[in-house]
Order: structure tokens, then C-alpha cells, then sequence
């Protein structure tokens, strides 16, 4: 069986030149998860690509009706999305990992940092897929695709915008 593939997107702050090249560099993503920060640019990537977009709250989100947490069951695997400005430190992740298996989700996605990150163990990966459009690690605009095939989460791949 073909994976489904799933965009995630983080942090867009209203750039949609950024989200244009991210769309076109993934052609083949079945439905994006927006983790926050300008989620009402999921509304737009939604009818700019004609896919799903589940979007979530962020810390800059002042007049968005997304809800701060979301979980949607892909391809059979669980997933839950939030920003995470909600918690600092070494308490992001415990928190991540709390919900996580408060919800039974395989995956767990989240924004805010603006730095990609990705932990994986037995029972649950947590990702981050930086800013697509203000990154601060030093690198380009990132997002991060994974791959679901028969109900496992079988790969996560993070990408650097091109020119």
C-alpha cells in the first residue's frame, strides 16, 4: 500500500510566499496540519491546495476560532496537534508527551520554537517542523512531511524551502 503523506507546518506569521513554495516542493501531501502561530493561513493553504488542513491556535492567534488543541486519526494513526507556547523547558516535552497519551496518539505535533525537532521512541514521535517562514535556527524556511502506511507512522522527513 502507497503512505498517505502528511504536511506539517508551523508558525507562517500571514507569509504566504513561503507556504506557495512549500505547496509546490510537496505536491503529493494528502492533508496539512498547521501547529499555530497565523492559523487562519491554514484556511488559505486549504483552498490553495484542495487538501485537508487542520489548524490550531498559537500564542499569535487573537482572533481565530481554531481550537488550541486538535486531534484528527489519519491513515489509522492518531494525532494530535497543538502550538505549544503553553509550556518552557524540559515541561514541553513532558507536557507533549501527557497529552500525547492522554489522547492514544501515535504522534504528536507542535509549533512555537521555531527550531525543528523530532523524538521518537516505541509508543509515540513528537515533531516539530519549525517556521516555514521565520526560522531560528539559522536555516531556511522548514516543514515536515510524514509518512503513514497501513495504520504506522513509517518515516518523518524535514525540508528546507528552495528559492
Amino acid at each position: 500500500m502507497k503512505p498517505v503523506l502528511i504536511g506539517v507546518v508551523s508558525d507562517s506569521h500571514g507569509r504566504f510566499r513561503p507556504l506557495e513554495r512549500m505547496v509546490s516542493q510537496a505536491p503529493d501531501v494528502a492533508a496539512w496540519i498547521h501547529c499555530g502561530d497565523y492559523s487562519d493561513d491554514g484556511d488559505d493553504l486549504a483552498i490553495y491546495t484542495g487538501v485537508p488542513v487542520y489548524s490550531v491556535r498559537g500564542n499569535n492567534d487573537f482572533m481565530s476560532d481554531a481550537p488550541a488543541c486538535r486531534k484528527v486519526t489519519i491513515g489509522g494513526v492518531n494525532i494530535i496537534a497543538v502550538h505549544g507556547h503553553q509550556w518552557y523547558g524540559e515541561a514541553r516535552l513532558a507536557k507533549l508527551r501527557q497529552l500525547g497519551r492522554e489522547h492514544e496518539a501515535r504522534l504528536v505535533l507542535f509549533g512555537h520554537t521555531h527550531r525543528r525537532f523530532c523524538q521518537r521512541d516505541d509508543d509515540m514521535t513528537i515533531v516539530n517542523p519549525g517556521s516555514v517562514s521565520l526560522p531560528r535556527d539559522g536555516r531556511v524556511g522548514t516543514y515536515a512531511v510524514c509518512a503513514i502506511a497501513d495504520g504506522v507512522l513509517t518515516d518523518i522527513q524535514f525540508y528546507e524551502l528552495t528559492k
